[in-house]
């Protein structure tokens, strides 16, 4: 800026205008849901830039599977907004693979179960103790598997081996009619 007076002195100001350094929000430490059905995710939204101090930061938790926008506002009332999408792993399911007893009575059943779903690294616990994912030697009748994955979902399933019914002989007997 010059200023001239009216004896055509003149001073001369120079004036710089600032501003901040654009505000942005964003996502970090992502935690995404560890059952399915779940809610237990969380997120933390930060601020850099802007003017501070921030509302709508901090960490934001008891999270479903979904997305989520957020939006920061500094101390001038600036506002930026960020998408979180927080995710969970597909349903635990258990598939059986049944082997029914051949003949009434016997125990050559088996049952063998494939998972899918949920977050690799099963274990298994059947009635009984076992912890394998099959089991032979079974007589009919209903067992119960509970799979547990690496998060720790768990999914119960009850399975059951049938046998044929029993053979019955059901004799006709036509007696000699003369001696």
């Amino acid at each position: 800026v010059t200023v001239t007076d009216g004896n055509s002195s003149t001073a001369t100001l120079a004036v710089t205008i600032t501003e901040p350094a654009v505000l942005v929000a964003s996502s970090g430490s992502q935690v995404n849901v560890s059952c399915n059905g779940g809610s237990n995710g969380s997120v933390v939204i930060s601020a850099l830039g802007g003017t501070s101090p921030y509302t709508g930061t901090g960490t934001f938790s008891g999270l479903a599977a979904g997305t989520y926008s957020y939006t920061v506002t500094d101390a001038n009332g600036c506002t930026s907004s960020v998408s979180v999408t927080i995710t969970e792993p597909a349903v635990l399911s258990v598939t059986p693979s049944v082997t029914n007893v051949s003949c009434n009575g016997n125990s050559n059943g088996a049952i063998s179960v494939s998972v899918s779903g949920g977050t690799p690294g099963y274990t298994y616990l059947w009635n009984g103790g076992q912890t394998t994912s099959s089991r032979s030697g079974l007589a009919a009748g209903s067992y119960t598997v509970t799979v547990t994955d690496a998060n720790l979902c768990t999914m119960m399933s009850i399975i059951t081996v049938t046998q044929p019914a029993a053979i019955a002989v059901n004799p006709t007997v036509t007696n000699v009619s003369c001696n």
